[in-house]
């Protein structure tokens, strides 16, 4: 059995964003202190829990400051991402944890965050079949076309 700890990054009454933020870092060190084996991080746009909206600089900021727990996108929210930029991100933060990522997708359920980006909620279920498609193509082929 492996124990982890979920980060939110929820915005808190009487804390700025970056205080928010800067302690949720500081919290991801602790435990990997503690011996806990997993980070995992959210992903929210224009909700109280929304200062976590990017899954790959946060996954980032968190190898940085570890060495050895694994971090858990739980999960990154492919209908508002470009899925060929995604997966170079991803790729790329793998590399910067030495291999240290572990890859959780979704197709959102908020209104309020397609709402935000625009998004048509009832086009979630293709563009997450399309996004999948088009980053295991990414992380897999030597060429593709899509």
């Amino acid at each position: 059995m492996r124990f982890g700890t979920f980060f939110f990054f929820q915005a808190a009454p009487g804390l700025s964003h970056e205080e928010v933020v800067h302690r949720e870092l500081e919290q991801m060190e602790w435990t990997e202190e503690l011996g806990f084996d997993q980070i995992w991080l959210t992903e929210h746009h224009f909700i109280d829990y929304g200062l976590a909206v990017d899954p790959a600089i946060l996954a980032t900021a968190a190898a940085s400051r570890t060495q050895r727990v694994r971090i858990g996108l739980a999960a990154a929210i492919l209908p508002f991402h470009h899925p060929l930029r995604l997966a170079e991100q991803l790729a790329l933060v793998d590399v910067v944890s030495r291999g240290r990522l572990d890859i959780g997708v979704g197709r959102g359920n908020r209104p309020a965050e397609f709402k935000g980006y625009h998004v048509p909620q009832q086009e979630n279920r293709a563009r997450f079949d399309e996004a999948v498609d088009i980053m295991l193509r990414a992380w897999t082929a030597d060429r593709f076309s899509y």
